[in-house]
């Protein structure tokens, strides 16, 4: 029983996570109107956050191995629920750019613990339903944000509520602690080695899966946080019209994974990956095309392609490298995986900015092919 309430709180845990994750997105139009930036200053936003959650994943192996993954989960949530209203109290671009720092950290050693918890004490289907509920998260984000934007009139009070929220889910972390401590006392969750950094340097296929991380995260991230512009000043659409899409790029990502989790029995994760891949390319593709009705389907098959890709590569970690070097390789995968957004994400707000918004969809399916190659150079390796 408590094995059960325990995973519950994990899965509320990773809404906490997902919430925050895809509101910039929806509410950076108005954002940057408000505050008379261009288009790629959402870009610098991003490589902030994401550096500073990078360097949290890549030491938070040795955190939770001190700490706790209860605990660290724990202190993270109120870090990124304060960070939030930090958010919508912010006077100016320089105020926003400060406060994603803390934020950053808040995400990294959450998302770096959950993931390396789960995929050493639960199944695969448990992952993907972990994920799951992340991107019920990051469903919720933009609906929030759209809803304060049309009936409020404003993005502060949109990453108010959210704000509030995540400091409600801590809250319920705060209870359960005594269920971390009890299960960490039974199995250790740290996996760390005494030298992983020396292991690390000398195992190319970590790097390998490190680089097939942060390319992939140019396929979600890449969608998800241009998405909203795309709609908005490259096809015409309202601001109500384009935060539904976004949430549908984002519920299809949701529904997938929870499909995803009947099926992960019949096959293998690395089989799992290959097919998300390829449906996220085909996704792209009608992505890119003018027609609407085109547009949508891409956009619901990029996220349903999605769906499987992330939380398979992370609970095949293990079993790629072992139990004892997953914790401070998850970390690694992590960090790599949010350091792809201090370089990919806002290279594609770049080259939307700079040349054409037709330059989103592109990029997309370049991201997909070549995440595909190097999960199968992966395979042959491991």
């Amino acid at each position: 029983m408590q094995a059960l309430i325990l995973l519950v709180v994990i899965y509320i845990a990773f809404i906490s996570l997902g919430l925050p994750d895809t509101i910039l997105g929806v509410a950076w139009p108005t954002m940057r109107a408000s505050l008379n930036l261009p288009l790629e200053a959402a870009g610098v936003l991003i490589m902030v956050t994401t550096l500073s959650t990078a360097i949290s994943s890549f030491v938070s192996g040795h955190i939770i191995g001190r700490l706790g993954t209860g605990r660290v989960t724990f202190i993270s949530c109120i870090m990124t629920g304060l960070m939030l209203l930090g958010y919508s109290a912010a006077p100016s671009y320089g105020w926003l750019l400060l406060v994603s720092v803390p934020l950053g950290f808040g995400a990294g050693a959450v998302d770096t613990g959950l993931n390396n918890y789960v995929a050493r004490h639960f199944s695969a289907r448990h992952m993907s339903w972990l994920h799951c509920f992340w991107g019920v998260g990051a469903f919720l984000g933009p609906n929030f944000m759209t809803l304060a934007i049309v009936q409020a009139n404003s993005w502060r009070f949109g990453y108010g509520i959210i704000g509030i929220t995540q400091l409600s889910l801590s809250a319920i972390l705060l209870i359960s602690l005594p269920l971390w401590k009890v299960k960490e006392s039974h199995k250790g969750d740290s996996g760390q080695t005494s030298d992983p950094f020396i292991h690390t340097l000398r195992n190319k296929r970590v790097w390998l899966s490190m680089a097939a991380f942060s390319l992939y995260v140019g396929i979600e991230s890449g969608t998800g946080v241009w998405l909203g512009s795309f709609l908005i000043e490259g096809r015409g659409l309202n601001q109500i019209t384009a935060g539904v899409w976004v949430s549908l790029f984002y519920a299809s990502i949701t529904v997938g994974r929870f499909l995803s989790g009947f099926i992960t029995h019949r096959f293998t994760n690395r089989q799992m990956i290959r097919a998300g891949l390829i449906i996220s390319g085909l996704g792209a593709v009608m992505f890119a095309l003018p027609e609407k009705a085109l547009i949508l389907t891409g956009i619901v098959f990029i996220g349903i392609g999605c769906a499987p890709v992330f939380p398979c590569m992370m609970h095949e970690t293990p079993r790629r490298f072992g139990d004892s070097q997953s914790g401070i390789i998850t970390g690694y995968q992590v960090g790599m995986a949010y350091l792809s957004g201090v370089a990919i994400v806002p290279l594609i707000g770049l080259l939307a900015g700079r040349i054409s918004l037709e330059a989103i969809p592109f990029c997309v399916i370049v991201f997909a092919v070549l995440t595909l190659i190097v999960t199968e150079l992966l395979n042959q390796k491991t």
